[in-house]
């Protein structure tokens, strides 16, 4: 919050911006999962130095009510640039850890500000009644890895980045990695898929003691590779510790990634004063990216590329039984022309007029759904959109709308080689995204949390759920 390290950062701005080659300062929110000073509060020691600053807004600790309150506060002080990102699972804190809250992801955080952008209204009743709010010209972006070794996390990864740019993402950061064909394979989607947005090449310069720490997976969503330790291990046996090598590498790096065509890069790194960046900005004007592709280049072994792995899949998909099942009983009964449909229907209508068999039909859903979803009765079903998987349940952050980019070789975030992606399970189990057609999809609405511990099934049939909000958005 204070103190001799908030002193060194002001001071490599102000080196920063005499340089003038750093156009904007990146300020993390809360990275680790671990508290720290508000992003909004450095930010204003930034843009006060004339330099424009970039506010990681991440979503791991405050609500909906919480997150459109900060985007007010920045609006206020004119700090537009944001990078959204769903966040960390929340870590240590006072007296233990903190309960994550993940109200929103960051697919719905963007709808938020594009719906600010333009114009928005306070509903009536709300404290003060209704209100009309000034459009707030935000420049907001967003995160995408393309360095998940497997087929179910990077389709996914590229599937929910073409939904972010729907919801109005107007730049994009990747994710830090090592990986030279990851980071060709991203800008050639961007441009496959005709997507008019710059994207941002993230460089992370570690020093070998992160290193280490990155080797071991302790980092949610970052893969170093063991070849690329080996030769940081031997490079700190040289007289700097290896300090010349690791910036030389970075510097490489960036030759490469501009001669690929990304629009800018994402400094970042352990022990870098200026001087450090200064170096390492001069050696990447002089070095050729083509010569030093396969010199930084460092992939993770039995990785999934896109190019060349997807057109070997077999074009016949394999859905599971239990999906299967599942999703004709659902046809039958929540499709408007299954068989079942004005029956379910009808009871539902009806047990919504009754308190009394209001009570007993919601038991009997929670019963039903918890023997066979561990269903939480969150009131707001998503299991169809999910391969009749309960995210509520089964996913530690709650995402609704595809993963976050903290799983590592499949695994979950918060249940490290003990517990698969929620989303990667979802992709195995029904028609997953395709490879070879790759589409942005319909971002879910976040949940109403007046629906809670209510029947999923009376709110779908009264238009209560996020069903029924989506026609009337439309209407």
């Amino acid at each position: 919050s204070g103190g001799k390290r908030l002193e060194k950062i002001l001071q490599f701005a102000e080196d920063a911006k005499k340089d003038g080659r750093i156009k904007a300062f990146s300020i993390t929110d809360n990275p680790g999962g671990h508290p720290a000073l508000s992003p909004t509060s450095l930010g204003l020691d930034i843009q006060a130095m004339g330099i424009s600053p970039l506010l990681h807004f991440s979503l791991k600790d405050k609500n909906r009510n919480m997150a459109e309150s900060q985007l007010f506060e920045c609006h206020r002080h004119d700090l537009l640039n944001l990078l959204v990102l769903g966040g960390d699972y929340p870590r240590d804190g006072y007296h233990g850890q903190a309960m994550p809250v993940f109200d929103l992801d960051s697919t719905q955080l963007l709808s938020l500000i594009d719906r600010l952008r333009h114009h928005s209204t306070v509903k009536k009743g709300a404290p003060g009644q209704a209100m009309d709010l000034p459009s707030m010209d935000f420049f907001a972006g967003c995160v995408v890895s393309p360095f998940k070794t497997l087929e179910s996390e990077q389709v996914w990864q590229y599937v929910k980045l073409l939904t972010k740019v729907k919801c109005g993402a107007r730049f994009v950061i990747s994710q830090l990695g090592y990986d030279m064909i990851k980071f060709e394979e991203l800008i050639d989607l961007i441009r496959d898929q005709q997507l008019s947005i710059p994207v941002i090449a993230n460089v992370f310069v570690p020093n070998l003691a992160v290193a280490r720490v990155m080797n071991q997976g302790k980092v949610p969503g970052v893969i170093l590779p063991d070849n690329l330790l080996q030769r940081m291990e031997s490079e700190s046996r040289s007289e700097d510790k290896g300090e010349e090598a690791r910036l030389l590498r970075a510097a490489g790096m960036v030759a490469v990634l501009r001669e690929m065509g990304y629009a800018g890069i994402h400094l970042g790194g352990n022990n870098l004063d200026f001087d450090k960046i200064s170096f390492l900005l001069d050696k990447a004007e002089t070095f050729d990216g083509k010569e030093l592709r396969e010199e930084v280049h460092f992939p993770e072994p039995f990785t999934w590329y896109l190019k060349s792995d997807c057109s070997r899949k077999p074009r016949k998909q394999k859905l599971s039984f239990l999906f299967s099942l599942n999703d004709m009983v659902h046809s039958q009964v929540f499709d408007d022309k299954g068989k079942l449909y004005p029956m379910a229907r009808k009871i539902s209508l009806t047990a919504l007029k009754n308190k009394y068999v209001n009570r007993l039909y919601t038991l009997f859903e929670h019963i039903c759904k918890k023997l066979l979803f561990h269903c939480r009765m969150c009131g707001d079903c998503t299991l169809a959109e999910a391969s009749y998987l309960c995210p509520q349940s089964g996913c530690p952050k709650k995402m609704i709308n595809g993963p976050c980019g903290g799983s590592i070789n499949g695994y979950c975030e918060i249940y490290p080689k003990e517990r698969l992606c929620f989303w990667v399970r979802s992709f195995h189990r029904g028609p997953e995204p395709d490879c070879r057609d790759m589409h942005e999809l319909d971002s879910l609405p976040p949940k109403d949390w007046s629906l809670d511990q209510t029947s999923s099934w009376i709110n779908f049939f009264s238009g209560k759920d996020h069903n029924g909000r989506k026609h009337r958005d439309q209407s």
